[in-house]
């Protein structure tokens, strides 16, 4: 059991750096001008529309990219923090006790 949610939250660790560089790569591109083209055409949910994605320009999936990679690092952050909840917990009650920290990070980690 231990190594199945090992692998889960290693999945989702990977998945969050991977989302986090489309993310960071698409708004630096859009912020200093390296994407011809402003992206108006795509009005984010509002006007979303499957249909259309086809007639985008470049600037405007850039910004289709930039837009669902941040919603999607949001979730797979709220499922990382799930899903290590019990050792945040473990540590946020153990950061004031004199318990030497190899101790505090041994027992957080076997929780």
């Amino acid at each position: 059991m231990r190594s199945y949610k090992f692998k889960i939250k290693l999945g989702i660790d990977i998945a969050m750096i991977t989302v986090f560089i489309f993310n960071v790569f698409t708004g630096l591109a859009m912020f200093f001008g390296f994407v011809a083209g402003g992206g108006r055409q795509y009005r984010g949910v509002e006007g979303f529309n499957v249909a259309s994605l086809a007639n985008l320009s470049t600037g405007a999936w850039y910004r289709v990219i930039h837009d669902w990679s941040g919603i999607i690092i949001v979730v797979l952050a709220l499922v990382h923090l799930a899903l290590n909840w019990k050792t945040l917990l473990c540590y946020f009650r153990n950061t004031f006790k004199s318990v030497k920290i190899a101790k505090i990070q041994e027992n957080c980690e076997n929780a």
